[in-house]
């Protein structure tokens, strides 16, 4: 194995206890599908496979495939270790080296194939509840529309893996849907199907992103009953879109002031002071690099 991420066997067992090596197992499977996992990674890292999006939705679609399988067990003390075939590859990691070290041990790789058995036998299966990440974007086409589609699979697959777990998957689907001028109704319905949201949920998010001024609402009058409301970003959120610039979307659901492209390069965070939304000026100023900070926030793999 010449680099961290290459495989000579199709049928790879992997054990890791990284949340790291966990996402870019995912991310190597997701570009690579001539290769299967079988991925043991320790309990606590089970319940951050179930809920972080949009890692969920690509594992269900690993899953799906028959590409993934992944088991959690605190049985064992976990060290990184991967089969690949007859070899055996360690984790070094020293200061800023990391590298695999590879043993070729015919008697030890015996032993691992059947410890691996063992654990799965005992070990839970992790299969997170909710649909494959095709699957929903398909069912985000048919409810709204394909430009929301286009522009949610855009800003989560532009997002960096690392930071799975950081993203607001509500406040981006609200961003992507106001960028296409979708109805929040039809939003929130496809949220509640694929489970990703509650309609209250969304109906939060949505204030927390009117009142950040980032987004706002037109009524669609309608023949019977109230009116339905239509999504659409500011004029100000418009503009700098238009300059290519940058928002941060947080966890909270509201919008933060973004890094500066000489903080990003650094690693650096950025602040969390809620913008103004009565403030013009503040905003056009502090949603610098639009593009590039989506993909600084919320991660995808």
């Amino acid at each position: 194995m010449s680099s961290l991420w290459e495989f000579d066997s199709d049928e790879v067992k992997l054990v890791v206890s990284d949340t790291e090596l966990i996402l870019k197992a995912v991310d190597y499977l997701w570009t690579d599908d001539a290769v299967h996992f079988d991925l043991f990674i320790p309990e606590s890292e089970a319940r951050n496979v179930r809920l972080n999006f949009p890692l969920n939705a690509q594992i269900s679609e690993l899953v799906a495939q028959d590409r993934l399988s992944i088991y959690s067990s605190d049985t064992t003390p976990f060290s990184t270790i991967i089969l690949d075939g007859s070899d055996i590859h360690t984790l070094v990691q020293f200061g800023q080296t990391e590298a695999f070290a590879t043993l070729s041990n015919d008697e030890l790789q015996t032993k691992l194939d059947a410890e691996f058995r063992r654990i799965s036998e005992s070990a839970e299966l992790v299969t997170p509840d909710i649909l494959p990440w095709s699957e929903l974007l398909t069912r985000l086409e048919e409810i709204v529309d394909s430009e929301t589609r286009q522009e949610f699979k855009r800003l989560i697959e532009a997002a960096r893996i690392e930071n799975v777990g950081a993203l607001d998957d509500i406040s981006v689907a609200i961003v992507a849907a106001a960028h296409s001028g979708a109805l929040l109704n039809d939003l929130s319905k496809w949220a509640e199907e694929v489970g990703l949201a509650s309609t209250a949920t969304f109906s939060r998010r949505k204030q927390n992103l009117e009142e950040s001024g980032i987004i706002y609402t037109e009524k669609v009058p309608i023949k019977v009953g109230r009116p339905k409301l239509r999504l659409r970003l500011s004029d100000a959120v418009r503009e700098v879109e238009v300059q290519g610039k940058d928002l941060d979307i947080t966890l909270e659901g509201g919008c933060s002031e973004p890094t500066t492209s000489e903080e990003s390069d650094n690693g650096s965070v950025g602040s969390t002071k809620q913008l103004d939304p009565t403030d013009v000026s503040h905003v056009n100023e502090d949603l610098e690099l639009l593009e590039q900070e989506l993909k600084e926030a919320i991660s995808s793999n």
